[in-house]
């Protein structure tokens, strides 16, 4: 019994790498927000047996929460996914997540406009890593289409930290999947407003296809529901310093599969900033500090 919350990690990571590799597929069928749409909708219907069982709708649409609500999920799902997932556009699903370390460093950022924290020596290594192995990613992508998609991501990874916040400043009795599943429901007002958006400024596109089907239920099932599940499950049944060093591995399984399916290539510079953006992000998520702002 004792190793299952680690298990529970462990699959949870395999999920979250396996889910960058379906949104690289899916932008050549949808709209990122069209694509984010379909899946936060599929996530929410998965959540509906549960927030039933517990009796959980009033708490779900509380009005006193209900800005905060939104503000998850247009802060932790519909603004950044949909940039992301537009950016694989034009960069890999391995520069994706291996940027994704780069939400540490905002982390240390709010922790210290918000919490007052200094960040320790420690930290400060650990952060000059990450934005080591970052640089090397964004040299060798050179003057190209792949540097505008590795930008965009690094520019939306803070809007992750403002949900993490919102998320913490909710009712401590609230169990992790209505959390997720608020998530996911309240993402929906914002995506709907990113497609109106996009459909006049430069149009949006929907190509019906078993291969768009296929991402969209594993978003949903698997990265939104499950995933979650999984994630909530461990953190409250291990530390979460291991957990979160555990996961943190997810770009390592992305570059293999990535690899495999011919979506990158190997490089001695992605090797290099994998290695020195893992090997920062471990040095400071496994800093314990007073008020941590990331999940």
């Amino acid at each position: 019994m004792k190793k299952l919350p680690v298990i529970a990690i462990w699959l949870d990571t395999l999920i979250t790498a396996i889910n960058m590799i379906m949104a690289a597929y899916a932008v050549e069928y949808a709209s990122a927000a069209l694509f984010l749409l379909l899946a936060s909708i599929g996530a929410t219907l998965c959540f509906i047996p549960h927030i039933t069982r517990i009796h959980a709708w009033n708490r779900v649409f509380d009005r006193k929460y209900i800005w905060r609500y939104l503000g998850i999920g247009t802060f932790g799902t519909a603004l950044p996914m949909t940039i992301m997932v537009y950016a694989l556009n034009f960069t890999t699903p391995t520069n994706a997540s291996i940027l994704n370390q780069f939400e540490i460093i905002y982390s240390l950022l709010l922790a210290f406009i918000i919490l007052h924290e200094k960040p320790s020596w420690q930290q400060l290594g650990g952060s000059a890593l990450i934005i080591t192995g970052v640089t090397m990613l964004l040299w060798q992508a050179g003057y190209t289409p792949q540097l505008k998609g590795d930008l965009m991501i690094i520019g939306c990874l803070w809007m992750f930290q403002i949900s993490h916040i919102l998320a913490k400043k909710l009712p401590t009795d609230l169990d992790g999947q209505t959390v997720a599943c608020i998530r996911a429901l309240f993402a929906i007002p914002g995506l709907i407003f990113l497609i109106i958006y996009v459909a006049y400024t430069q149009g949006v596109f929907f190509r019906p296809s078993w291969t768009l089907g296929g991402c969209v239920a594993f978003s949903a099932i698997f990265c939104y529901y499950i995933g979650n599940t999984l994630w909530y499950y461990g953190i409250r049944n291990m530390a979460l310093g291991k957990a979160t060093a555990i996961i943190l591995s997810y770009p390592v399984l992305t570059f293999l599969l990535s690899v495999l399916l011919g979506l990158d290539n190997i490089t001695v510079l992605k090797i290099l900033g994998l290695v020195c953006a893992l090997g920062g992000a471990y040095i400071v998520t496994l800093v314990p500090t007073k008020g941590e702002l990331k999940v």
